[in-house]
């Protein structure tokens, strides 16, 4: 929020100003003056960079590896898969919430409801839970593209917006253009375009991060699993034919 007040004022005074010269137009000496100039679009603007702000918040404290594949979850069910115990892994699992529990409990409910170690069934359904947890994922991420998007947009709304003004008040003074009402418009149109692209460019930025992180999340999440059931399918079949 500082960071977009900062820009907004650095980047906006200079045309107010110029606009106020012998007093033609707005003074705009605060953030408050930015947010009035800016109309209602402005405020929507400010309220996107505010969502963005949470969803960056909840980023940090969920997108985890001790969210995703806790430790304590992958040194118990490593326990249970050495030694081939699907009673003991599907316990583990069901004490654990984490994406990667889910994921292999789609590799135990499969191999229990058969009552056979199907490799090829046990991998699909491995892989369809797997596109799943991906999916939760990448829908919160697109959260914050969708700021990333909307808020230019609204920013050109207010544009559009200031602009009717400016030419409104042009038409309605019957030949007598008063620059206060005009410059009142164009700071609008401005103050929103910036605002708009601010809020839009700093999301697509954070977008991109996350983008990395989580991809890079992912891929241990899917290593960790992968290495857990390699181990169960190997321990397990060896511990049936030994009966």
């Amino acid at each position: 929020m500082n960071l977009l007040r900062f820009t907004i004022m650095n980047a906006l005074f200079l045309v107010p100003t110029v606009l106020a010269q012998d007093g033609a137009g707005p003074q705009i000496q605060t953030f408050g003056d930015v947010i009035a100039a800016g109309g209602w679009p402005m405020k929507v603007i400010i309220a996107f960079s505010i969502a963005g702000l949470a969803l960056v918040i909840w980023f940090l404290f969920t997108l985890r590896s001790g969210i995703l594949y806790p430790k304590q979850f992958l040194r118990e069910a490593g326990v249970a898969a050495d030694d081939g115990d699907l009673e003991a892994l599907e316990a583990v699992c069901r004490a654990s919430r984490s994406p990667a529990a889910r994921i292999i409990t789609a590799a135990t409910e499969q191999i229990s409801a058969t009552q056979r170690l199907d490799y090829m069934a046990v991998r699909d359904a491995v892989e369809d839970e797997g596109s799943r947890q991906a999916n939760v994922l990448w829908q919160r991420l697109q959260y914050l593209m969708d700021v990333a998007v909307i808020s230019p947009m609204v920013g050109l709304l207010g544009t559009v917006l200031g602009m009717l003004e400016s030419f409104a008040s042009m038409e309605t003074e019957l030949g007598a253009v008063r620059p206060l009402t005009i410059s009142q418009g164009v700071a609008k149109a401005l103050i929103t375009t910036a605002g708009g692209l601010i809020v839009g460019i700093a999301a697509m930025i954070l977008y991109a991060v996350f983008r990395g992180y989580v991809n890079r999340l992912l891929a241990r999440l899917e290593e960790s699993c992968s290495l857990i059931l390699r181990r169960f399918v190997g321990n397990y079949t060896e511990r049936r034919n030994s009966r």
